[in-house]
């Protein structure tokens, strides 16, 4: 599946930060894409950013030791890290506590909106099904 974003490498703290934004903000994330920008002004996902930029140095640190080049990091390699800020995003979305009455947006539902995060970055994310026991007749 191709991205509907271009994968630039990441190599600083600013252009990680920057190639989230252009991944949570895309178009075609339609509203969710504007309620995610709000959040980002907020640096609600930053906690999960700090832990994703120290793995990414420490990578770039190994690769001098040992005599390499660094490695050349995208979005692409950064899954876990898409569906942990994801997490942190639908979850202050999603609680209530956080905007005034009256001004919560619409739940999001994390399988869907990850899905949706996806076809942004050109994965297809599939989670398995639920075989609840309890829903069959």
């Amino acid at each position: 599946m191709k991205p509907l974003i271009t994968l630039n490498p990441i190599t600083t703290w600013s252009a990680l930060r920057a190639a989230f934004r252009e991944l949570l903000t895309h178009p075609s994330l339609g509203e969710t894409a504007e309620w995610f920008d709000s959040y980002l002004e907020e640096d609600i996902h930053d906690e999960v950013l700090i832990g994703c930029w120290s793995a990414i140095e420490s990578d770039f640190r190994h690769d001098e030791r040992e005599g390499r080049s660094s490695c050349s990091i995208t979005l692409r390699d950064l899954d876990c890290d898409i569906e942990e800020v994801v997490s942190a995003l639908v979850s202050y979305n999603n609680n209530g506590w956080n905007f005034a009455p009256g001004g919560r947006p619409p739940v999001l539902e994390f399988m869907d909106t990850m899905r949706r995060v996806g076809v942004v970055i050109g994965l297809e994310i599939e989670y398995p099904v639920d075989d609840d026991d309890s829903s069959r007749d």
